[in-house]
């Protein structure tokens, strides 16, 4: 047997869709190997640094000081030294990220009385890896086609060069450094795709006096500063939050808010750390509608972010068809060459309703009208390609060659009965029917009240009213009181029993008895661990508390399952699953992760992590801000519940005591 070791302790950085992975005192890779796993400085998901190690008369430095703001880190460097050993320099070190790279500012004090001259060394060098082939996901790819250079500038400066020619198109990339003092450059050897050089400052150093100095390693072709505040958000990212719980979360939100890969006017959240820092059409609807509130201006720029990329053509291999929205956009080297299908891909089922219902939350008119032909086309798509006219509800067909699974539990047996059996041919899932009847009905009132187009308007109501009627009929499970997690190609219902549920509470597709069925079901020991609601209930046959969406805990989905029993007015059954999120939190440093193991209070008294969760994770962000609204956010940057056009939420409901009168979506 082969032992695989626990993951090593990583220091992250990241702002403005950059990323920094190494040590905690600044440093990335070593000097004997080219690049550690999956260490590196990334920008638009090519590692533009594998190798930054910072040496100082040659002398081990020990990080004795360690403060960290979104997207900057200041570390005081001491050298190695015995109990009673004294020594007299000290390095202050800043690390600031912005969209095209890094900027290092080192300060070097003379703590001493007598002068000295102070060697300093940076070894800096690149492979210029895509991060897909670093990703632990067991993927090759042929970069046969390769070349990297290093050339020394004039002015002293210097530029790694990449090309990579692969079938007939050609990727380039570079980096450019650059220091405020000229220093003696020495390459070093290259290694593969790796280019790397040494280089040296000697600093003298009176008594007491400090020098300063400034590296940048940018893109090149890129000089930008690091981009401005966000609207709404003040300079440390909590808008003068109280609550630690709002605090942390805008914290970090603010850190994955980066311009729009393909329109970089738009500001953008990334989906998440490590991996996903880009435009993700779900998981970027999902997280600017729950935080509306909070960051205002994110929706707007999503909307038309989503817009701008929206499907044209049929084309197979990226999953793409006229009107559907896109599920992710990459702009790295292999997305570029075609080597992965995710430049544009469009493999997922919800980000077309999803991106409907999103209109719902805007009230700029002028910004609706400039919608209203993609708002037509994504209706199209719903209703045509989706599958909403010939087979009753919106669909996916699983793409083997990208994602089997195209809801927002995309792993490969996210989707299964209670005993193991695979579904068969397209596949409707539960969440993806509330999801469009919302938005459906959201764009029914727009064609009243924006556009115009009253006969339009009564046609997608319409449509809408039977989708619901249709729903109830084939999804609910009369034995369980449940629904379905999904209804195959067949015309059989998949009956797990799932947390997809929670989201039909959200969207306000259920009647009132069956949300309270379904409320009371979540809440049950099976689904409720006491920190959050698991993906899938006990005992199932593909149940484990350490899968990926097979019984885990995921913030975001506990706390839209919330929200909506908010809306149907079931506060106090809202209130006990926040409480729970928010005393989970507290045990991540109130920065809530991806996901974490399903294992109940009883298993074990603290939340148990799952090794490779994202964090930070744009929408378990928005979910701790949704966790703070909903246990009495007077405290948070923006208190209270919100719930949307439309909703009618009591100011004080007993719990179990039925709906508010009109029901529907919370928090979006």
């Amino acid at each position: 047997m082969t032992a695989l070791a626990p993951p090593s302790a990583v220091s992250v950085l990241v702002a403005h869709g950059a990323m920094m992975r190494g040590a905690a005192d600044g440093s990335v890779g070593n000097a004997a190997a080219p690049a550690v796993g999956t260490e590196g400085l990334y920008v638009a998901d090519t590692r533009l640094l594998s190798r930054w190690i910072l040496e100082i008369d040659d002398s081990t430095f020990w990080e004795v000081g360690s403060v960290r703001e979104p997207g900057r880190r200041h570390t005081a460097l001491s050298p190695a030294a015995r109990r009673n050993q004294t020594h007299d320099l000290v390095a202050f070190r800043t690390q600031e990220l912005n969209a095209g790279g890094l900027t290092e500012t080192l300060s070097i004090r003379n703590l001493g009385r007598e002068p000295i001259t102070a060697r300093l060394q940076l070894r800096a060098g690149t492979d210029f890896a895509d991060q897909f082939t670093v990703r632990t996901d067991g993927r090759t790819f042929d970069l046969s086609g390769a070349t990297s250079s290093l050339k020394l500038l004039d002015d002293g400066s210097l530029t790694f060069d990449y090309t990579h020619t692969f079938g007939g198109r050609t990727f380039e990339a570079g980096l450019h450094l650059t220091a405020s003092t000229r220093p003696s450059v020495s390459p070093e050897p290259e290694a593969g795709r790796f280019v790397g050089a040494v280089l040296s400052w000697d600093l003298p150093l009176a008594g007491g006096e400090t020098k300063t100095l400034t590296i940048a390693a940018l893109s090149v072709g890129d000089s930008r500063p690091p981009a401005p505040t966000p609207a709404g958000s003040a300079a440390d990212g909590s808008a003068g939050a109280v609550d630690p719980l709002a605090r942390q979360s805008l914290k970090d939100l603010d850190s994955l808010l980066m311009p729009c890969p393909v329109q970089p006017a738009l500001t953008i959240p990334a989906a998440g750390l490590p991996w996903f820092l880009t435009l993700f059409g779900r998981d970027s609807l999902l997280t600017s509608m729950l935080t509306r509130a909070e960051r205002p201006q994110l929706l707007g720029d999503v909307v038309r972010a989503l817009a701008a990329t929206q499907g044209t053509v049929y084309d197979p291999l990226r999953v793409e068809q006229p009107g559907k929205m896109v599920h992710e956009v990459r702009v790295s080297e292999l997305a570029q060459l075609g080597a992965v299908p995710y430049g544009r891909y469009y493999g997922t089922v919800d980000s077309t309703p999803l991106f409907l219902m999103a209109l719902g939350c805007l009230d700029d008119p002028v910004l609706l009208r400039e919608l209203e032909r993609p708002a037509r086309a994504a209706v199209e798509w719903i209703l045509g390609d989706g599958g909403l006219w010939d087979t009753g509800f919106l669909r996916y067909t699983p793409d083997p060659n990208g994602l089997l699974h195209q809801g927002w539990k995309d792993s490969f047996d996210a989707v299964a009965d209670a005993d193991g059996r695979e579904p068969a041919g397209a596949i409707a899932l539960a969440e993806v029917q509330g999801y469009t009847w919302r938005g459906l009905q959201e764009c029914a009132r727009l064609a009243a009240e924006q556009w115009g187009d009253q006969a339009w308007a009564d046609t997608l109501q319409q449509v809408a009213n039977e989708l619901k009627a249709r729903f109830r009929q084939e999804f609910w499970m009369e034995q369980h009181n449940f629904p379905a997690l999904a209804v195959d190609g067949d015309g059989w219902q998949v009956n797990a029993l799932a947390s997809n549920a929670g989201h039909l509470l959200w969207t306000g597709i259920l009647d009132p008895e069956d949300a309270r069925a379904v409320t009371s079901r979540l809440l049950r020991e099976d689904f409720f661990t006491g920190w959050g609601i698991r993906t899938l209930a006990t005992g199932q046959r593909y149940y484990h508390p350490m899968s990926y969406h097979n019984g885990s805990v995921w913030p975001h989905d506990t706390m839209l399952a919330a929200e909506g029993m908010a809306a149907y007015g079931f506060l106090a059954d809202a209130e006990r699953v926040a409480d729970g999120m928010r005393e989970a939190a507290m045990h991540f440093g109130n920065s809530l992760p991806e996901l974490f193991g399903g294992f109940s209070r009883a298993d074990f008294p603290v939340p148990v992590q799952y090794h490779h969760a994202g964090s930070p994770q744009a929408w378990a962000a928005a979910a701790g801000l949704a966790a703070v609204r909903l246990t009495g956010g007077a405290n948070a940057a923006v208190g209270g519940y919100s719930g949307a056009p439309g909703t009618t939420v009591p100011a004080a409901t007993p719990a179990n005591t039925g709906p508010a009168e009109t029901v529907g979506s919370a928090g979006w």
